[in-house]
């Protein structure tokens, strides 16, 4: 469908080496968008080159530290220069740490803000200005009177909505309710320039960091499991829609969508 597609557009995607960022990226190169990635970490080998063959698309991965302003804008400018502009911007880089909130250390509190938090602050601030510029050449026009300029999107999570048992994570928790916490502002401040700005709220999805939990903790997974309505986490290639219609919904902006097998909907089983 033409209102899908994102055919010459270029998305930038966060912790698009592997996981869900990465399932991300899949999403909007199937629907046309040349793939940027930013991450600390390598994709798998002849990831980037499938996903470039496949969709006809251009990738390309920079190692990033997205908590550092001077890289992110550094890296920003470079996309603007080889791909002309930034249109869509998937938030997906995040950390999380098991540890109870009596005892949660200085280094966890501050790494997970600083990646979780701050991380996606940055880049969404870079590629906002970088939308900006574009809606300039275009003469500063109404959003009234022309297509959407760009998408950004925060990876938040179900846990804002509906806090695990099976997990000790209030830091992470905090800092994913921090990260919803921009999008209404955020959408109300740049809807003049044409962007958009929404979240995506998964519930737990199996992953490769999930599969390492579930090799080293094996109840783990089980108790995941319960939570959801289907009795089981999601796979990755599930969220891909939810992703693809906040990059091309023209009419959704300042919403947070939750996508979670049904975790956030009822009172949780306690027998685990």
């Amino acid at each position: 469908m033409d209102q899908l597609s994102l055919k010459g557009k270029t998305a930038v995607i966060t912790g698009g080496a592997r996981g869900l960022g990465f399932a991300f990226a899949e999403a909007l190169a199937e629907a046309g968008a040349h793939i940027v990635i930013l991450d600390i970490g390598t994709p798998k080998e002849g990831s980037l080159e499938g996903l470039a063959e496949q969709y006809a698309v251009k990738v390309k991965a920079f190692l990033v530290d997205v908590t550092s302003r001077q890289q992110v804008n550094d890296v920003v400018e470079e996309i603007e220069r080889d791909f002309g502009s930034v249109d869509v911007n998937v938030n997906a880089a995040g950390v999380v740490t098991d540890e109870p909130f009596l005892t949660t250390s200085d280094k966890n509190l501050s790494s997970t803000f600083n990646v979780n938090f701050t991380g996606s602050f940055l880049v969404a601030q870079a590629c906002a200005n970088s939308m900006v510029r574009k809606w300039q050449t275009l003469g500063s026009p109404s959003p009234s009177t022309i297509s959407p300029t760009g998408s950004i999107i925060f990876i938040s999570s179900v846990s804002t909505h509906m806090p695990t048992i099976v997990q000790q994570t209030s830091c992470y928790i905090a800092s994913k309710s921090a990260i919803r916490g921009l999008v209404k502002p955020l959408a109300m401040e740049l809807a003049q320039y044409g962007i958009r700005v929404n979240s995506l709220s998964p519930g737990s999805t199996r992953t490769d960091m999930m599969r390492q939990v579930e090799q080293t903790f094996p109840d783990l997974l089980k108790q995941f499991n319960q939570e959801s309505l289907f009795g089981r986490v999601a796979e990755p290639r599930e969220l891909k829609p939810a992703v693809l219609f906040l990059a091309t919904s023209a009419w959704t902006t300042g919403q947070d969508l939750v996508v979670d097998g049904g975790v956030s909907v009822f009172k949780h089983r306690g027998n685990y």
